[in-house]
């Protein structure tokens, strides 16, 4: 058997595994709330991967080996950086208050602050599901990329990918996603760290340098990217649909603090590894310009270990899809049929609740493969999609928290105008040439939104000498009355 149908048959071997863990899963997601958040059950091992797993996705270890051939090993890990630290972040200050509060979504926490406001749910679902969708088609890309590497027709592997991702999801709901995440993150853990020190040993062997070579760059050559890289999940990251529900799966406030810290932790290493990848490979094959981690690794690496590095990519590629998908139905049912549509109940109540989850799962899949095949760059992919969602909700969800002087006015105005320039910046970015004449720096626009939300919330609940104050969520209250 040659060497890439040893890959090929070691990927297939997993993506069995995973259609066995949604089939295993199926009976134990009956409710809406289960299917979502796992019942709420998950342990601190489990939350760690998963939180890392949702992290580690293509543009972690593809999209960070590109980015470390470009520009060095260093702006190779901003993303994971970005993604590490931004977890860290939620750990810190948001994970265990979200947790203690018993939010399925973010706009829970912000229900309970303002109240209900169906206004803010129908922007949540406008620009989060575009966002979700975008990521996922991101993750689509990667195992298309991969496995094309080793023979498979590049829509064929996005393909069966994709349809994996959807039946396991769509069957077993957060528990499946989890218990997955498991196996994924053993597989990220080994694989990846593994293809790093191959290449690095091959560059040695021939006489090309060392591991000083490898990592010896300016861990800041060029503040701009470093912004550009960074930003954009630095402070999302406790909102974000995928990473928050992740969060709130854990079984209490401590372990879902400490899964976010951990898994940011991890992310970290493990872009770090993938950037290290890419570096080696460039100084080794310095034609390559496409594909560079699945190259470098099917060059370095003994078959077996081979097998496992693609694995591994496919285990990030997914287990970032998955979740997503996830996400996207806790956004479509919990924001928008729920909250918009039937504000005066429970989810629990709603009896189409959970097929409404498994359905919107199954669209959102089918959707990402047929914008797979108009996308091409990873990062480009997964940042530009964030930037409406980004613009209209981060800020008045961090405020919602932590902002006293927030009222109803104020934050409404804030979510309005950042999707306005949400959309802008996402125009901006997907057109060609269209920064350039308009004399606008990309690097640091999101940045610049950021400022720009902050600024208006201030003013505008500071304006609002009638507007309700609305007070501060007690969670100890919330515990009590539950």
């Amino acid at each position: 058997m040659s060497t890439a149908n040893i890959i090929l048959f070691v990927a297939g071997l997993y993506l069995v595994v995973l259609l066995g863990i949604g089939f295993w899963a199926k009976n134990k997601a009956n409710k809406a709330d289960d299917f979502l958040v796992a019942g709420g059950q998950v342990g601190l091992i489990m939350s760690i991967c998963t939180i890392a797993a949702v992290q580690i996705g293509s543009g972690v270890v593809v999209g960070g080996a590109t980015t470390g051939m470009q520009l060095g090993v260093w702006p190779g890990m901003y993303y994971s950086m970005s993604c590490g630290v931004g977890c860290i972040i939620a750990g810190v200050f948001f994970a265990g208050k979200m947790r203690t509060a018993g939010c399925v979504v973010p706009l829970d926490f912000f229900e309970l602050r303002f109240g209900p406001n169906r206004l803010a749910r129908a922007l949540a679902t406008i620009t989060n599901v575009p966002n979700l969708v975008g990521i996922y088609v991101a993750q689509l890309l990667a195992c298309g990329s991969i496995l094309s590497a080793f023979g498979l027709p590049f829509s064929t592997g996005a393909i069966i990918c994709a349809v994996v991702i959807i039946i396991y999801s769509s069957m077993g709901g957060m528990l499946s996603v989890v218990v997955g995440d498991l196996i994924q993150l053993c597989i990220l853990g080994i694989g990846v760290p593994l293809a790093a020190i191959f290449s690095i040993k091959a560059v040695k062997a021939a006489g090309l340098g060392s591991a000083a070579t490898v990592f010896g760059t300016p861990f800041i050559p060029d503040v701009g990217k470093f912004v550009y890289y960074i930003i954009p999940f630095l402070l999302s990251m406790a909102v974000c649909y995928d990473c928050f529900m992740r969060y709130q799966s854990a079984k209490d406030a401590n372990t879902a603090k400490w899964g976010c810290i951990g898994g940011g932790i991890v992310t970290m290493f493990i872009g770090t590894m993938a950037s290290a990848v890419g570096v080696a490979g460039h100084i080794l094959f310095p034609e390559v310009t496409d594909g560079i981690f699945a190259y470098t690794v099917s060059q370095t690496c003994p078959t077996f270990i081979a097998a496992i590095v693609v694995t591994a990519v496919l285990a990030a590629a997914m287990s970032s899809g998955n979740c997503l998908l996830i996400g996207t139905a806790g956004c479509v049912t919990k924001d928008f049929y729920r909250s918009v549509l039937h504000p005066d109940k429970e989810l629990s109540e709603l009896p189409f609740a959970n097929k409404l989850n498994r359905l919107t799962v199954i669209v959102a899949g089918v959707l990402g493969i047929l914008i797979t095949f108009y996308m091409t760059n990873i990062l480009d992919a997964i940042i530009s999609s964030t930037y409406p969602y980004t613009g209209a909700m981060t800020v008045a969800l961090i405020c919602s928290v932590y902002y006293k002087g927030a009222t109803m006015k104020g934050v409404t105005a804030q979510m309005i105008l950042g999707l306005i320039g949400g959309i802008g910046l996402y125009v901006i970015t997907m057109t060609p040439g269209l920064a350039d004449k308009l004399g606008m720096n990309m690097d640091w626009a999101l940045f610049g939104l950021y400022i720009f939300d902050f600024a208006v919330i201030i003013l505008v609940s500071s304006l609002d000498k009638n507007g309700e104050k609305f007070p501060m969520v007690e969670l100890k209250e919330i515990v009590a009355s539950r």
